[in-house]
């Protein structure tokens, strides 16, 4: 019997520092950006990643002289989402920096938004998904930017915060 025991813990010693041993490699191969997406599960199921109008500038645009302070532009700007596949969905909420301001009555809603308002979709009322896109933009705001798909599946969509040129 006592020889049995022997046995058995120096095979849980074995498998233990085994164990630890494989612990260490796989978390040094999760520091290398390809072997960190095949093998974390988390990392596939990230977002999207968000494109700011700040990191499309060309180099040229960036060199150019800003405008004077007298000339500034209005910090307000208008876009319009419509529904891609539906004619009107009236329990789709527009939420304006977490407030309502509009339904999909129609196939179409219309904003006016300010610099730094936070524009999102709540669609938590239906269980299908719903594709949204921004159809159309005044021409001083830089994001959201026009033809801008969004899709949603019985959740809130971030459209994202409002930048004016």
């Amino acid at each position: 019997m006592r020889k049995l025991l022997n046995r058995i813990e120096k095979y849980l010693i074995r498998g233990v520092v085994l164990g630890l041993v494989t612990l260490v490699v796989i978390q040094a191969m999760l520091t290398q950006n390809p072997m960190r997406f095949y093998l974390s599960w988390g990392e596939r199921l990230e977002g999207q990643q968000m494109e700011y109008p700040a990191s499309l500038i060309g180099e040229e645009e960036a060199l150019q002289p800003q405008p004077a302070p007298e000339e500034a532009v209005s910090p307000w700007g208008k876009m319009t989402i419509s529904l891609e596949d539906y004619s009107s969905l009236a329990r789709v909420k527009v939420l304006v920096n977490d407030k309502e301001v509009a339904t999909f009555q129609e196939r179409q809603v219309k904003l006016e938004v300010m610099a730094g308002d936070v524009v999102e979709i709540d669609t938590s009322f239906y269980d299908f998904p719903i594709e949204f896109k921004i159809s159309s933009v005044s021409s001083n705001l830089a994001a959201p930017s026009l033809n801008q798909c969004y899709n949603s599946n019985q959740g809130i969509v971030m459209i994202g915060k409002v930048v004016v040129k």
